[in-house]
C-alpha cells in the first residue's frame, strides 16, 4: 500500500491556507509551495501543533501552478504558499490517487 493510499481518507481537499488557524484540522492537503521562483506541489501535513510541506516526486505542468497562483493574485517571485484550485486537484487525483 502506498503513502497515499494511507492517507486517501485524511486529506482535507476543502483546505484553505487562510483558514488554516481558524478552525484547525488535522489531516493532509496540497498546497504550492513557491520558492527562488520555482513553484512545485507539496503535501502539507496539518499536526496538531505543526505543519510543513513536503514536495512530491512526481509534479504537474509549472503552468497549471502558474495558472492557480496567478488565480489568487499571486506570482512566483513571490516566496510563500499558495492554494491548489480545481485544475490541480484535478491532475492530483489523476495521477497521484488513480
Amino acid at each position: 500500500m502506498s503513502f497515499f493510499d494511507e492517507i486517501r481518507e485524511s486529506i482535507l481537499w476543502d483546505f484553505r491556507l487562510e483558514d488554516e488557524f481558524k478552525n484547525r484540522r488535522i489531516g493532509y492537503a496540497f498546497v504550492i509551495d513557491v520558492c527562488n521562483k520555482n513553484p512545485v506541489l507539496a503535501i502539507y501535513m496539518i499536526k496538531e501543533h505543526l505543519s510543513k510541506t513536503q514536495p512530491l516526486l512526481d509534479q504537474p505542468p509549472v503552468e497549471l501552478m502558474i495558472k492557480a497562483i496567478e488565480e489568487q493574485g499571486g506570482n512566483i517571485n513571490q516566496d510563500r504558499l499558495f492554494n491548489i484550485n480545481s485544475e490541480l486537484r484535478n491532475w492530483l487525483e489523476e495521477n497521484i490517487f488513480s
